[in-house]
């Protein structure tokens, strides 16, 4: 074979190849260009990057909650039987007898007190109230851990809340009003102990005590429990209440701690790539393609600066207080779905947002009716009786017509003899006439306030069990 040929054979051996790693170098330079890109896109957003621009305000340790609500979970999780039962199936047995009557009956009153006023108790009691009394709360979670950093403290402030809900409920009982007011109020605390915490659990944490915390209240104003001034003072904690920035938040936390960390540790081979998809339950006989996928430079890079992208896109809408929930569910679900079927990655560290911000809206548009309540109840003590019309509140008792967040209109409000009801129309953007039922088909979901005599039906002692 000639010199020439050979050559010739040569650089045919030699150019597909090259232009193999060619177009590798290529894919790999791209990939990363578009993480940078969708980098910046979250920098110009005014948006955090790191672990630690999303690390709360520090605490001093002297004056830090956390040091003594970390104290509470091993005292309920080592209450003795009471009477045979473990607390929590108590509670169970006794929510489901007692859940929808707010004013015990005797024997209701005596089964709740031979819980909460044993010794085991009043030690929890104790430690709630000198955690209320602190002047903030830092989890002292370690962020730079990421994906695997663990915070308990939701779980026990959320049990904790749980407690003062049946202790206002044991004290309106015993006629303790300002003792329910109290609990009342530290549900309340303990929720915003949650609030600079860049944590979805955190968030969701806080609107849950945040409802509890509603509900009680309602029923301390139908049980007459609340002067003008705590009402107003009340009020005035709820006009300064900011859910929304809070659950924007949680949602940088997302990216940064869980997202990014994954990425990070993908690329940086400290996670093995066959690992992770088996994590994810990939079929085995499939498994092979995505683990040589990801080993082609750039496959991650491209995933990375896609899941960037939607994380930013999601919060942003989620940051907007002044869309309608239609606008809001239409955005989310665009940022977050049509998963490219080769994002596993993707599909794995973004969750389905839209029904976890729904639940959070529910609790913003219960908070927003608590707020016309508290102003109906400011009205009532002042005039003798409740306003024809929401307007009629204003400028005196608020400053302008309450908006439903879900439509972007006023509040529904029915005034009754006596009484009345405000509430928003919930998710389903339908009118259920106040009532939210999930157990109906389909569901009525309006998040609302009664009064009056429509509270008291609404929170009346179940009925007594037919005879056999």
């Amino acid at each position: 074979m000639s010199f020439k040929k050979r050559l010739l054979l040569c650089l045919a051996c030699a150019v597909p190849p090259l232009l193999l790693v060619g177009a590798l170098w290529w894919l790999d330079a791209a990939g990363k260009q578009a993480v940078a890109d969708a980098q910046a896109r979250i920098h110009a957003a005014g948006l955090p990057l790191t672990i630690d621009e999303i690390r709360p305000p520090q605490v001093p340790d002297a004056d830090n909650a956390a040091l003594v609500i970390k104290k509470i979970g091993p005292l309920l999780d080592a209450l003795p039987n009471i009477d045979g039962k473990e607390f929590g199936e108590w509670e169970a047995v006794f929510k489901e007898a007692h859940a929808s009557a707010y004013r015990l009956d005797e024997a209701g009153t005596q089964e709740l007190a031979a819980v909460l006023e044993t010794q085991q108790m009043r030690d929890v009691f104790a430690l709630i109230r000198d955690a209320v009394a602190k002047k903030g709360y830092e989890a002292k979670i370690d962020y730079k851990k990421g994906l695997y950093a663990i915070n308990s403290g939701p779980s026990i402030l959320l049990r904790s809340a749980k407690l003062l809900r049946w202790h206002a409920r044991l004290a309106a009982s015993q006629g303790q009003m300002d003792a329910a007011s109290d609990d009342v109020w530290a549900m309340a605390t303990l929720a915003e102990f949650l609030a600079d915490e860049p944590t979805l659990v955190s968030q969701l944490t806080r609107g849950t005590v945040w409802s509890l915390a509603l509900d009680e209240l309602e029923q301390l104003t139908t049980a007459g429990a609340l002067s003008p001034a705590w009402n107003q003072r009340f009020a005035d904690r709820l006009a300064r209440l900011d859910l929304t920035g809070g659950y924007a938040r949680s949602l940088d936390g997302e990216r940064v701690r869980y997202g990014s960390f994954l990425f990070e540790e993908l690329l940086s081979g400290k996670q093995s790539r066959a690992d992770f998809l088996r994590s994810l339950e990939v079929d085995s006989s499939d498994r092979w393609l995505w683990t040589v996928r990801y080993w082609v430079p750039g496959s991650i890079h491209t995933e990375y600066a896609d899941y960037l992208d939607r994380m930013r896109r999601v919060r942003l809408v989620v940051a907007q207080t002044s869309l309608d929930w239609a606008t809001i569910e239409k955005r989310l679900k665009d940022a977050s779905g049509n998963f490219p079927r080769s994002n596993l990655v993707v599909r794995a560290m973004v969750p389905t947002l839209a029904p976890i911000t729904k639940g959070f809206w529910k609790t913003r548009a219960k908070i927003v009716s608590a707020q016309a309540g508290l102003a109906l109840e400011r009205y009532r003590a002042a005039k003798g009786g409740y306003p024809a019309t929401l307007a009629d509140l204003v400028p005196d008792f608020m400053p302008a017509v309450p908006l439903d967040i879900f439509t972007r209109k006023p509040l529904i409000y029915r005034p009754e003899p006596g009484g009345a009801v405000i509430y928003s129309f919930g998710p389903n953007l339908k009118d259920d006439g106040g009532v939210e039922d999930r157990n109906a088909s389909p569901d009525k979901d309006d998040q609302g306030w009664s009064a009056g005599p429509a509270a008291a039906r609404k929170f009346a002692p179940p009925p007594e069990p037919a005879s056999p």
